[in-house]
C-alpha cells in the first residue's frame, strides 16, 4: 500500500490543495501587481499604503499592466484547477486516495474561503474609500479621470479574480 501512494506522489496532490490556500492567503497581505513590461508596479491595499496616492501615480500603462497581471493570477487559479482535476483522475486507482485527497481539500477550502471573502471584503472597502477621496482631491480633470478609469478597472479585476478563486473552491469541493 505505501508503493501505491508513492505513485501517486501525495505530497504533490497536497501541494495542490494548499497553494490553493496559500493563492488565497496572498490576498490578505496588500494585493499587487509584479513586474511587468521591464517597470514595477505594486498597488498595496491597506494599512501599507495609500490607495488612492498610488492610483493616481499610474497612468494608461500602468493601467493595462495592473490588468495584465490579475490576468496572469487568473491564469494560475485555472492551472491550479486543472491540477485539482488531474489529481482527482490520479487517486481513483489508489485505495484510500479519494479519501486523503478530500481531507486535504477540505481543509484548505476551509481556510482559503474565509481568507477570500475577508481579503477581497478589505480590498473593495479600500477602493471605495479611494474613490470618496478623490471626489476632493487636488487633480486636474484629466488626472481624475485617469484615476476614476484605475478605480473601475481594480473593481472590474477583483470581481473577475474573485469568480475565478470561487471556481477554485468549487474544484476542490468537487
Amino acid at each position: 500500500m505505501i508503493e501505491t501512494f508513492k505513485i501517486v506522489r501525495l505530497p504533490e496532490i497536497a501541494k495542490v490543495a494548499f497553494a490553493a490556500a496559500a493563492c488565497c492567503a496572498a490576498f490578505a497581505s496588500p494585493a499587487g501587481a509584479r513586474e511587468s513590461s521591464g517597470r514595477d508596479i505594486v498597488i498595496n491595499i491597506g494599512k501599507d499604503g495609500d490607495l488612492l496616492e498610488q492610483l493616481i501615480e499610474l497612468d494608461k500603462q500602468g493601467i493595462e499592466d495592473l490588468r495584465a497581471e490579475m490576468a496572469e493570477a487568473r491564469a494560475d487559479v485555472a492551472e491550479a484547477i486543472a491540477e485539482i482535476d488531474e489529481a482527482r483522475e490520479e487517486v481513483k486507482s489508489v485505495p484510500g486516495g479519494r479519501l486523503i485527497l478530500k481531507i486535504a481539500f477540505a481543509s484548505a477550502r476551509a481556510g482559503a474561503s474565509t481568507a477570500i471573502e475577508e481579503a477581497l471584503g478589505d480590498a473593495r472597502r479600500e477602493i471605495d474609500r479611494a474613490e470618496q477621496e478623490l471626489k476632493t482631491a487636488e487633480v486636474d480633470a484629466e488626472e481624475l479621470a485617469e484615476t476614476q478609469t484605475a478605480i473601475d478597472v481594480l473593481r472590474e479585476e477583483i470581481n473577475a479574480l474573485e469568480a475565478s478563486l470561487n471556481e477554485l473552491l468549487s474544484a476542490m469541493n468537487g
